[in-house]
């Protein structure tokens, strides 16, 4: 089992959990950093994109796993 895999894994898993659970604040706060640097004219509603990148993240932690439990 590749150790450092298994951590990266568990990293990816753990971000993919938190952008799905905090999409609604992570939205919020890219609003406010984009109202900070003078960009308000892209400042929209995305969390769905939220949720397919948590979704990718946690997909790429299990491919992670799997490789390192398989070597």
């Amino acid at each position: 089992m590749d150790i450092q895999n298994a951590i990266r894994a568990g990293i990816f898993l753990v971000a993919g959990i938190l952008t799905i659970i905090f999409r609604k604040e992570l939205n919020a706060f890219k609003n406010k950093m984009l109202k900070k640097f003078g960009k308000e004219g892209s400042v929209k509603e995305e969390r769905k994109v939220y949720l397919f990148c948590g979704v990718g993240f946690i997909i790429i932690s299990v491919i992670l796993l799997v490789v390192s439990v398989a070597y």
